[in-house]
């Protein structure tokens, strides 16, 4: 066994051997970093690839930009609200661009813009669901539906066959109605009941 002499030559003696840890330390945190940057990068490729389409798989699901700039193509933007989260894609559709008040029979103005959306949808390998909502006004007695979730779950299967009569697969397409039961504004303003009666359709995000 060595013996030192002085206080300070046993330190420096310490401090040398200690050097190695220090720098197998930061080879570790190097190596960490490299994964997980590696993990990351997989993971949102991955992500990318849930909503693969002909011709734009390396841009489509990136950022909401991107998702704008692809329905916008097909004059989507101009009468829905497109907005893109981690799970789904999401169209809105305020209500009078779709349906006359009270009705669940689709405008024939509204046919182009579904018939584009359709054209899409028979490309993409997600599911597709349409939902419908309502404000929370009673309907008047001499309404076709007894309550606004008829109403809202009728208007969701209407774009729905819509779909299916243009082609995309009904395997594909799913519609559930959600009445005055999740709004998205206040109901106690005439904008915020405008903004609650809508048809939201939503791109599914496969599992990863």
């Amino acid at each position: 066994m060595r013996f030192y002499e002085r206080e300070d030559e046993l330190e420096n003696e310490l401090n040398r051997g200690a050097l190695w840890a220090v720098t197998y330390g930061d080879m570790m945190s190097y190596l960490m970093i490299f994964f997980l940057i590696l993990f990351a990068f997989y993971s949102s490729k991955k992500i990318e690839n849930q909503f693969s389409m002909k011709g734009i798989e390396e841009t489509f699901g990136k950022d909401t930009q991107i998702a704008s700039t692809l329905f916008a193509k097909n004059g989507i933007q101009q009468i829905a609200k497109v907005e893109i989260s981690a799970n789904k894609i999401t169209i809105n559709f305020a209500n009078p661009i779709l349906f006359a008040p009270g009705s669940d029979v689709l405008k024939p103005s509204s046919y182009p813009h579904l018939r584009r959306l359709a054209g899409v949808f028979k490309d993409l390998p997600n599911p597709i669901q349409v939902e419908g909502y309502t404000d929370n006004v009673p309907l008047g007695r001499g309404a076709k539906f007894k309550s606004n979730w008829e109403l809202s779950s009728a208007r969701a299967f209407s774009v729905l066959r819509f779909f299916i009569k243009e082609g995309v697969a009904p395997e594909k397409l799913s519609a559930v109605g959600y009445g005055a039961y999740k709004p998205i504004a206040s109901n106690d303003t005439p904008e915020g009941r405008a903004k609650n009666r809508r048809i939201e359709i939503n791109i599914i995000r496969h599992e990863i």
